[in-house]
């Protein structure tokens, strides 16, 4: 079945990652301890976990995919559901100590289509809520030429690529068939329904932590609802080499960017944006 969405530009944002911005009071608060407010994370996705349950209806649009509602039968509660699976990542904290993170995910619709990876650049439908289930930010309409960097770009002040959660989160599912969205002679574009579907419990420490975004209070942990449309291998630095085989991505997550000349660059560049390397 596919369904027909109208598409436009305006409401892709939010879903990247910030870069820090400089702040010219001298009384700016500091970002909380990492670890500190990875337990409060981690206790309130539970909470959440523990007192929900959720219906899921693969050919809806993405804002009723997935609709969440309170239950007091723990049975029924998603934490005890077996589709309910855990994801350890790594991030590093202040004093460039690892805290480890437990991403929470449920897998409701693997895809049949090709495979994802975080260095992919990927055509999504999500949606995304606080845990008090307002929602901050949908892509029930988007714009035929949008594709979203999951990595971006490292070297700029402005990346591009989005949240670490999220784009761990997408890497665990598959495209469509056809990996491709279809046109209409009336400007709408047809959605394929058989693509892969998440979702993923973040904790703000795999967000945006201390970056207040709009809609976003700091340390929020974030759902988002993820139809992942196509797919396709990025090759950022257009080398012939694709991203995902010039990065390393530890076990836990971790990702480290080779460069292969770092002796002869004047400015850092690593060997994914480096067609130099290969």
């Amino acid at each position: 079945m596919i369904n027909k969405i109208i598409f436009s530009i305006s409401v892709i944002g939010l879903l990247f990652a910030v870069s820090c911005k400089k702040n010219d009071s001298k009384t700016a608060t500091p970002p909380r301890d990492v670890t500190e407010v990875r337990n409060e994370n981690n206790a309130a996705i539970e909470k959440f976990l523990k007192t929900h349950s959720y219906t899921f209806s693969p050919t809806a649009t993405i804002s009723e995919t997935v609709v969440f509602t309170t239950t007091s039968n723990t049975a029924a509660a998603i934490f005890n559901n077996s589709n309910l699976k855990r994801l350890e990542l790594d991030v590093y904290d202040a004093n460039s100590q690892r805290v480890r993170h437990t991403l929470y995910y449920m897998i409701l619709q693997e895809g049949v289509g090709t495979t994802t990876t975080i260095a992919d650049s990927v055509y999504v439908n999500y949606k995304g809520q606080l845990l008090d289930l307002s929602v901050f930010d949908k892509t029930e309409t988007q714009s035929l030429s949008y594709w979203m960097d999951l990595i971006g770009n490292i070297v700029t002040q402005r990346p591009a690529g989005t949240i670490k959660g999220f784009r761990e989160g997408v890497a665990l599912l598959k495209s469509s068939a056809d990996n491709k969205l279809s046109n209409n002679t009336d400007g709408t574009l047809n959605a394929p329904t058989d693509g892969g579907i998440g979702v993923f419990f973040i904790p703000s420490g795999l967000g945006y932590f201390s970056n207040t975004q709009s809609k976003i209070p700091a340390y929020s942990p974030l759902i988002f609802t993820v139809r992942l449309i196509a797919t396709r291998r990025a090759d950022h630095d257009h080398d012939g080499k694709k991203s995902i085989d010039e990065i390393v991505r530890d076990p836990y997550g971790i990702v480290t960017y080779p460069d292969c000349d770092a002796k002869k660059d004047r400015t850092y560049l690593p060997d994914y944006l480096d067609a130099d390397c290969k």
